[in-house]
C-alpha cells in the first residue's frame, strides 16, 4: 500500500481514488483507466499519432519513447531494449530536450495529445 497519492502516482497509478468515495464514480474511473492503459499498449499507440516534433526523433529515441509511455522504468527498458539503464536516461533526457516538455507529465500530453493545450506547438517555433 502506498502511504501518499503521489508515491502511487509515481509507482504507476494513473489516478487515485479518495474515501469516501461513490461506487459509480470508482467504477467509471476504473473503466477510464482501463481505456487508457489499453490505447497506451496499443502497438500504433504512439506513432500512430502526430505530435509537434515527432519527426526529431532518432529510431532508438522513439524505442525509449514507447516504453517510457508504457510505463516501465529505466531499467525495465534498458533490458527490453538491451542497453544500460543509464543510456536510457540519456536518450529520455534528449527526448524532454527536443519535444519541450518540462518533466514526464508533460512529456506524455504532448504525445498523447498532440501538445500541450494553451501553448505554442513546437513546430511552430523557431529552432
Amino acid at each position: 500500500m502506498f502511504p501518499t497519492a503521489v508515491d502511487a502516482i509515481r509507482n504507476g497509478a494513473l489516478d487515485f481514488i479518495e474515501k469516501p468515495f461513490d461506487p459509480a464514480a470508482v467504477a467509471t474511473r476504473v473503466r477510464e483507466a482501463i481505456e487508457a492503459w489499453q490505447n497506451v499498449n496499443r502497438e500504433d499507440s504512439i506513432f500512430g499519432r502526430d505530435f509537434p516534433g515527432h519527426d526529431r526523433l532518432t529510431a532508438r529515441e522513439r524505442d525509449v519513447l514507447e516504453r517510457i509511455a508504457r510505463g516501465a522504468s529505466n531499467k525495465e527498458a534498458g533490458r527490453e531494449l538491451g542497453i544500460s539503464p543509464r543510456t536510457i536516461e540519456v536518450h529520455r533526457a534528449r527526448i524532454m530536450e527536443k519535444l519541450a516538455a518540462k518533466n514526464a507529465a508533460d512529456l506524455m500530453r504532448i504525445v498523447l495529445r498532440g501538445g500541450r493545450a494553451g501553448s505554442e506547438r513546437l513546430s511552430d517555433r523557431a529552432i
